[in-house]
């Protein structure tokens, strides 16, 4: 096959006219069609720019023996030694050029490289370290979270130094090397010697070129990142959809109850903007997933625009809360009482460890008054006891009413319309009316178990901060036992057992 029949094919198969390749090659379109139809031949420098065009090298586009314009791109893909010959050629213009160079160009130069690797590396450094963290946080209720963390940090740390030594050699190409040949090439074919333009007047420019191709060797490794980078986006977009989805109900909730107050209004404000912010990011990903056309400036606009209302929605909240009364009290509108009667090891708890109230009435002596209020729409006040290390512990519980969404709701909106805040998530309060006498040796007996803070009150003692004090490290076959009563430790027949105290802490260790 001829050089114009194929120059013909190698046209049409990138979509070009001959008016469009013309503008390429900085000819006239009566040139392309000469060398088409085989009445003229191309100068060698027009030959050179046809091969960097259509990605091919100078024998198989002249030598007549290929026949097949597909087997031309076929043997450029195949063939591994392009890359070798692309990566060879690379490192020897760069060493042409550093020796053409004064010594404060190439040194400068280097100095620019230099630059531009330690702001790629910091940058890495940032966003592998937060895409590692935020990906592997949706793993951390699993054991091996460590090791998923590890191999995330590592395989994004590779990708993103793939994309460093891409950039920092392209970066290099189109600042240096495509000049380097430009002004070399007018030097010498300069005919007034005071015309030929000096390298270094080159070096700083900086233009945008379709011919500012990177290089061969360059491609496999382009295409490996943009692999990762398209499968990171996905898992992105995953994201998106299921905070589209959240957002979109979120706008709907807020929508529904904004006659309760300007609160609302900003979160619808603010619901509103974030639905289209991911949307936005959505069709932008899935646009670069595909490879498909988008109006990304349209689009970035819209996700700019979002931001700012979604600050003005925050802020409206922010500002509207300042008319809420915020309390960390339950709402209680129930009462209910409980008699006990003292003895040895007695302790009283409630279920989620709540603050608890003494209240001393010496004529109570050993017998003891539980006073429970609690919120009989949201749960049921129940009790039982436990051996809890020998303690005989009396537990107040609210359980929970079954499908209890709507009267939560109902109070919600109750606290709304009084323009109130809840915090509070204790749904029982536990006083105790007894004796000084038995109070304090309630309060001797928890200690032996519980942490807790007592502060006198007018009527007694309040009780906060509870918390549990002993841990049990058992290595052993057999369960030890700990009385907390006296403070032994009866380890198992196998083992030894130690009881260790520190920090309001109690450890019982067992191997």
């Amino acid at each position: 096959m001829k050089f114009g029949d194929k120059l013909l094919g190698l046209r049409k198969k990138n979509g070009l006219s001959q008016e469009e390749l013309a503008e390429k090659l900085g000819v006239s379109r009566q040139s392309v069609s000469k060398w088409e139809s085989n009445n003229a031949y191309p100068e060698t420098d027009k030959i050179v720019q046809i091969c960097n065009l259509f990605n091919c090298s100078m024998d198989d586009l002249i030598n007549d023996e290929i026949s097949d314009i597909g087997q031309i791109e076929r043997k450029e893909k195949n063939n591994i030694s392009t890359y070798i010959d692309s990566f060879l050629e690379f490192i020897t213009k760069t060493i042409n050029m550093f020796g053409d160079m004064k010594f404060s160009s190439g040194l400068k130069c280097v100095i620019e490289m230099i630059i531009v690797g330690l702001l790629l590396a910091l940058l890495g450094h940032i966003l592998v370290g937060i895409t590692s963290s935020v990906i592997s946080n949706l793993f951390s209720m699993i054991k091996a979270y460590r090791i998923i963390y590890t191999v995330i940090h590592s395989v994004l740390s590779v990708v993103w130094f793939v994309v460093s030594v891409i950039v920092l050699v392209h970066t290099f190409k189109i600042r240096y090397l495509n000049y380097y040949d430009k002004a070399k090439k007018e030097t010498e074919e300069s005919k007034n010697e005071s015309e030929k333009i000096k390298l270094e007047k080159k070096e700083n420019v900086v233009i945008r070129d379709e011919k500012d191709k990177p290089f061969a060797f360059l491609s496999v490794l382009s295409k490996i990142v943009i692999f990762f980078i398209k499968l990171f986006l996905t898992w992105v977009a995953f994201i998106l959809i299921c905070a589209l989805a959240g957002l979109s109900t979120a706008f709907i909730l807020t929508v529904i109850h904004i006659g309760l107050g300007s609160m609302f209004i900003g979160l619808s404000i603010t619901s509103l903007a974030g639905v289209i912010g991911c949307l936005s990011l959505l069709i932008i990903i899935i646009n670069f997933i595909f490879n498909k056309k988008s109006k990304s400036n349209k689009l970035l606009f819209s996700f700019l625009l979002s931001i700012v209302f979604f600050g003005i929605g925050i802020g409206i909240s922010v500002i509207s809360i300042k008319n809420y009364k915020i309390e960390e009290n339950a709402t209680y509108n129930a009462k209910t009482k409980q008699e006990l009667k003292y003895k040895e090891g007695l302790v009283v708890q409630s279920e989620f460890l709540n603050d608890i109230t003494y209240e001393f009435d010496e004529t109570k002596g050993d017998n003891i008054e539980l006073e429970i209020d609690y919120n009989d729409k949201l749960v049921n006040a129940t009790y039982y006891t436990e051996d809890y290390y020998n303690l005989n512990v009396y537990v107040v519980s609210g359980d929970y009413i079954n499908n209890n969404f709507k009267n939560t709701y109902d109070i919600l909106i109750e606290d709304l319309k009084n323009k109130t805040i809840r915090f509070s998530n204790h749904n029982i309060k536990v006083k105790i009316i007894s004796s000084k006498a038995t109070i304090d040796k309630l309060l001797e007996n928890e200690s032996k178990a519980y942490n807790f803070t007592k502060e006198n009150t007018k009527k007694g003692y309040s009780v906060t901060g509870i918390s549990h004090k002993i841990s049990m490290n058992n290595y052993c076959d057999e369960e030890p036992a700990y009385n907390a009563l006296t403070g032994e430790v009866k380890g198992a027949t196998s083992c030894m057992c130690e009881k260790i105290e520190r920090d309001n802490e109690i450890i019982i260790n067992c191997e």
